[in-house]
């Protein structure tokens, strides 16, 4: 994918393949998505290529506040300090915990300097935590960002992945952002669900997302997918992934599996692209959050068995 890469009339793809943020142009302009920190450079080179200098944009949207989607800003609030940051409402706690926000910092720089060892990232800056971070513009369902000249941008709540995670919707030009609330994807047809949160509420998030039927659809990794038919191919992969994992858990759970087994298949199955950078415990521990959570949507989970739970012979 050769970036910058041209979206549509007001988006722009920077940053990289594995972790989008993309440029909004209006009257004045926004960056939605936030990546790791080890794109930073990258991104800003993109910029300098489309000849938009930093200070026409006012405004970074956090879609949701995991590492993978935030730690650009940080070097960018602090070189220009007009940027608003713009994010869920419910991050107000988020931003203002120094444990959490510790370890946001400590998981991307893990992930960057697995990013430069694979020789994917030839330097980054180095953070220091910021505590708390700024949350300029709070968001909720349906507030509106307007940056002009027909970029009005609409937000909805998209729980699922995350209970802060949200989606932008750009009206003008039918463009949905959707983050990670469609589920995790890996070209060419691979997916997983990511629903860390709630089973239920990242099927209402995909529902939302199906009934907006945007044009285009703007994923936090892995780029963007034009063509509402191809959206819509996508939404519904989506959602058979989640019908497909839910199968999955209840099948072994019915053969006797235990927890850990079920976690230990999981990961090997599933740790598919950037997922590889992760340490194997943090991917072992989020697949065992994934099962945890598919069990209690089927009202099959208890203290017992989720520490541990003997398998049959």
């Amino acid at each position: 994918m050769q970036l910058p890469l041209q979206i549509t009339d007001h988006v722009t793809l920077l940053g990289s393949e594995l972790f989008n943020l993309y440029l909004v142009r209006g009257e004045t302009n926004a960056i939605i998505e936030g990546g790791v920190s080890g794109v930073a450079y990258p991104f800003l080179e993109h910029l300098g290529q489309l000849g938009i200098p930093p200070e026409s944009i006012s405004h970074l949207v956090i879609l949701h506040s995991h590492f993978d989607h935030m730690m650009v800003f940080p070097l960018l609030i602090s070189k220009y300090p007009w940027m608003k940051i713009v994010s869920s409402v419910l991050n107000r706690l988020t931003f203002s915990n120094e444990r959490i926000m510790g370890k946001i910092f400590d998981s991307d720089r893990t992930m960057t300097l697995a990013l430069m060892e694979k020789g994917l990232v030839s330097e980054a800056p180095t953070l220091t935590p910021l505590v708390p971070f700024p949350l300029d513009i709070a968001l909720e369902e349906d507030s509106i960002l307007d940056l002009g000249k027909g970029a009005r941008i609409r937000f909805i709540e998209g729980p699922g992945h995350a209970p802060d995670c949200l989606c932008a919707y750009l009206e003008k030009e039918e463009t949905l952002f959707c983050s990670d609330a469609a589920g995790f994807y890996t070209p060419p047809d691979f997916f997983r669900p990511n629903y860390w949160f709630n089973l239920r509420e990242a099927e209402k998030s995909l529902d939302k997302m199906k009934a907006i039927d945007p044009r285009v659809l703007c994923r936090g990794h892995y780029g963007a997918i034009s063509g509402r038919e191809e959206v819509r191919r996508h939404l519904k992969m989506g959602r058979q992934a989640i019908e497909d994992f839910k199968t999955f858990v209840l099948e072994r759970i019915q053969e006797g599996w235990s927890m850990d087994k079920i976690t230990e298949e999981v990961t090997e199955r599933f740790s598919r692209g950037f997922l590889q950078f992760f340490p194997p415990e943090d991917n072992q521990r989020l697949w065992r959050l994934l099962v945890q959570r598919t069990l209690e949507h089927l009202n099959l989970v208890s203290n017992s068995f989720l520490k541990s739970s003997p398998e049959k012979e």
